[in-house]
């Protein structure tokens, strides 16, 4: 009996820290300007974390200094069978990098908002960049 106890309260322990570390910061270094929720943000490094604690559909990503940063509603992104290293992934066109997923996860994502955009991206020949974080 002793042994279940022990056994049930390490569980605890356990899944109360798995939601710490999913909502752990994830920092980037930008090495262009880009374009996340129809907002210009320059080159430099970034923190990418959630708005609420309870909730993982509003994220902001703000610079070192919080001089810039935009704040967005994102949607669920899975991938099931290939994993994700925590990353930001861009479609890049023109000169024009738009942020469009980042990865907090390795099967689960976010899918950034486009904005007028997308439209444009998506006929021309355009690619997807997708950058590390920590």
């Amino acid at each position: 009996m002793r042994l279940w106890k022990v056994s049930l309260f390490l569980l605890l322990v356990v899944a109360a820290c798995l939601p710490a570390v999913a909502q752990a910061p994830m920092r980037v270094n930008i090495p262009f300007d880009f374009i996340a929720a129809g907002k210009l943000l320059p080159a430099g490094h970034y923190m990418v974390v959630p708005v609420w604690k309870d909730t993982q559909k509003a994220w902001r990503i703000s610079n070192e200094n919080d001089k810039f940063s935009v704040s967005m509603i994102t949607n669920a992104v899975e991938s099931p069978v290939k994993p994700h290293h925590r990353s930001l992934v861009f479609l890049q066109n023109g000169g024009r990098n738009v942020l469009v997923e980042f990865w907090p996860e390795e099967h689960s994502g976010r899918a950034a908002p486009w904005s007028s955009v997308k439209q444009t991206f998506v006929a021309d020949a355009s690619k997807h960049v997708e950058i590390a974080a920590q």
